[in-house]
């Protein structure tokens, strides 16, 4: 017994030696205290390189000096945090080892940042000495900016812009915010460029010109992106899901709608699929949402405004019960019930998006999707509870529709709870239209595709899309205000 309890003290006194914290951390621990030390080192020979630099009298910047306390201060910081942690390497417990590591990363930070400020000052030191002793470069250099700036025609984009104001209103303020800021641009030149202001106002000047002649062509090219943004609809479609060999990958249909004409609602539909290499995280985000939209964007809409709640393909076209109408279709009544009608003109959508297993979308169907998309949650049909879910990786509609994917092939629909249960028929699914008439089905592959507008009842290999005969009802403008 005494032998035992001796090799328990050993182990403490062996313990309290080595520290409780785990070997890695305190490895990191050391390391970074002497980081710090070389940081001190380095602030302190970046200091003396500036002050032999300029001797006592000479012009120099007001700002340095308050730069480099402003260093010697993060890096008193960093080893505040270095106190603490060497008084957490004597214990060992899981909150002192996340403490370590938050304390690390903020020591870490602190140390960078020290340094990067010390490092600023002597580079504006140096330039400040290149100006002194070549101002004929700075100038050539000032000038070269300047005339980039000057000669940068914004007459394209001025146009682009103006006509997306008119498309899009709603996009007016945002669009003059962005237009107005590369024009100040181009007028703040005008003020900077100025060879003969003291040294440390030229210093000012040259940086903002070097970087504006940068930011303005960029800027300039953005807005034109952005703006053409406007005029596309887009979903995303979750068309498979495959790990091969460690291998993580999804296959994406794009849907994109563009808008042709926005006063006559002319439109083109284009779509492209292809497989991508994920991530294991990105992978697992989707894993329930195999044939649903895991992006839509509206028309009017930048692309950073897309919505990323995964829904089921094609009901973000449809219009609300209570509007009634809008450009791709209208509501229908009968006996049965009420169900969206798409127009004609866009029956191509409807086949991009359901293919042959298109069943008409009931009012509470879509009643339920309104509600969930409200607060921001994803929709799967389930009728009640404990009833399978229509739409998703477990989906009735999706087991269908999907069924000769490598997800379904590979038995992935077989791992949900309502696989056992029948899944709705196979057969060909009835096709509805404003007047009762039939439309056939569209080839179900349809990568690198593009359908204009001006035909109804194209055969395969023409052009799809508005114009068609019977105009749309009046109602909710896609992507844009409601009338």
């Amino acid at each position: 017994m005494k032998s035992k309890l001796g090799v328990l003290a050993v182990g403490a006194l062996v313990l309290a030696a080595c520290g409780g914290l785990p070997r890695s951390v305190r490895n990191e621990i050391a390391s970074e205290n002497e980081k710090l030390d070389s940081a001190a080192k380095q602030i302190d020979r970046y200091e003396k390189n500036v002050k032999e630099e300029f001797v006592a009298g000479a012009a120099t910047s007001p700002e340095w000096p308050a730069r480099f306390r402003e260093a010697r201060l993060k890096l008193s910081n960093a080893r505040t945090a270095a106190g603490e942690l060497a008084r957490l390497e004597r214990r060992g417990d899981k909150e002192s080892v996340l403490r370590a590591q938050r304390l690390l990363g903020d020591q870490r930070r602190e140390r960078m940042a020290a340094v990067e400020e010390a490092e600023g000052v002597e580079a504006s030191a140096n330039r400040w000495l290149d100006f002194e002793k070549n101002p004929a470069h700075a100038a050539a250099q000032m000038q070269s900016d300047y005339d980039a700036i000057h000669s940068f025609d914004l007459s394209p984009v001025e146009k682009v812009v103006a006509r997306a104001e008119q498309d899009w209103p709603s996009k007016k303020s945002d669009l003059d915010r962005r237009l107005g800021s590369l024009r100040d641009i181009k007028q703040k030149a005008e003020t900077q460029f100025d060879t003969k202001a003291p040294i440390a106002t030229l210093i000012a000047n040259e940086e903002a010109l070097s970087t504006e002649a940068m930011v303005l062509p960029r800027e300039a090219s953005e807005l034109t992106a952005m703006s053409g943004q406007l005029y596309n609809s887009w979903d995303k479609i979750l068309e498979d899901l495959d790990v091969t060999n460690g291998v993580y990958r999804e296959k994406l249909k794009t849907v994109r709608t563009h808008f042709v004409d926005v006063a006559d609602k002319k439109t083109e539909v284009s779509t492209d699929t292809s497989w991508t290499d994920v991530s294991p995280t990105a992978y697992q985000a989707v894993a329930k949402n195999l044939g649903m939209a895991i992006g839509h964007k509206d028309a009017g809409l930048y692309d950073s405004e897309a919505q990323n709640v995964a829904q089921p393909p094609g009901f973000a076209y449809i219009a609300s019960p209570s509007v009634g109408s809008n450009q791709y279709g209208y509501w229908s009544h009968n006996e049965g019930g009420s169900f969206w009608t798409f127009l004609p003109q866009y029956l191509i959508m409807r086949e991009l998006f359901w293919g042959n297993s298109y069943r008409p979308v009931m009012v509470n169907e879509y009643n339920g999707y309104y509600n969930a998309q409200r607060v921001g949650r994803s929709y799967y049909g389930q009728e009640t509870p404990a009833s399978p879910p229509k739409y998703g990786s477990h989906g009735t509609f999706t087991e269908q529709r999907y069924s000769s994917s490598r997800y379904v092939q590979s038995g992935g629909f077989k791992s949900s709870a309502y696989a056992s249960r029948p899944a709705p028929s196979s057969g060909p699914a009835p096709s509805y239209s404003p007047g009762g008439q039939r439309f056939g089905s569209a080839p179900d592959s349809s990568e690198g595709h593009r359908f204009g507008h001006g035909s109804n009842s194209p055969p395969s290999g023409q052009r799809f899309g508005s114009g068609g005969s019977r105009p749309a009802p009046s109602g909710r403008r896609f992507g844009g205000r409601r009338r």
